[in-house]
């Protein structure tokens, strides 16, 4: 598989030093690399008009979720297909893989403890039709990333969780954080 675009010496810079910090000025930037503030600021337009770049906040997840799960799911296209849609929306779900192996789904989970995850593994994975196989792996020492785009934030007046779920409905994991409304401490 090529790649779409090739990325010159300044822009895998900026790219670079933004990925350290998303909040470093352009002048920072264009002192470092001998150029103008504003030939920063249209090379970053550019990456992201091109959708190779995003500046977006992260939260240090082990504040929160100090427990991950890499789950490799075998089951049939349909169930493939429903699986994707649903959880690629849930808050706790930072990657989401489809796969050719002994298993055709591997999505990446954060978890406040194990009991969360077994939850999580019955309400939305092992109870879709057409899951053959699940194997799970169970990590508390995030190597990398350090810090994750959760989506853990929201609205205390919500009625339907990302995934689709509605409050009240009984496969809504418990926990889920779009129903969370006090802060953790």
């Amino acid at each position: 598989m090529n790649s779409k675009y090739s990325l010159d010496k300044t822009s895998k810079f900026i790219i670079s030093e933004m990925m350290k910090d998303g909040r470093i000025k352009y002048t920072a930037l264009a002192k470092k690399l001998n150029i103008t503030p504003a030939a920063v600021k249209e090379r970053v337009e550019r990456l992201i008009d091109k959708k190779i770049l995003r500046v977006s906040s992260m939260v240090n997840h082990q504040q929160y979720y100090p427990v991950t799960a890499t789950i490799g799911i075998e089951s049939d296209a349909q169930g493939i297909d429903k699986l994707t849609r649903r959880l690629r929306n849930c808050p706790l779900v930072f990657h989401i893989s489809r796969t050719s192996g002994n298993y055709n789904l591997i999505v990446s989970l954060l978890a406040e403890d194990l009991d969360f995850i077994d939850d999580f593994l019955n309400r939305q994975i092992r109870s879709e039709s057409g899951v053959k196989h699940v194997e799970v792996n169970i990590g508390t020492a995030t190597v990398t990333p350090e810090y994750t785009p959760l989506r853990m934030f929201y609205p205390d007046d919500i009625e339907e969780a990302p995934c689709g779920l509605m409050a009240d409905d009984e496969r809504r994991c418990p926990r889920c954080p779009a129903f969370i409304k006090e802060e953790k401490k």
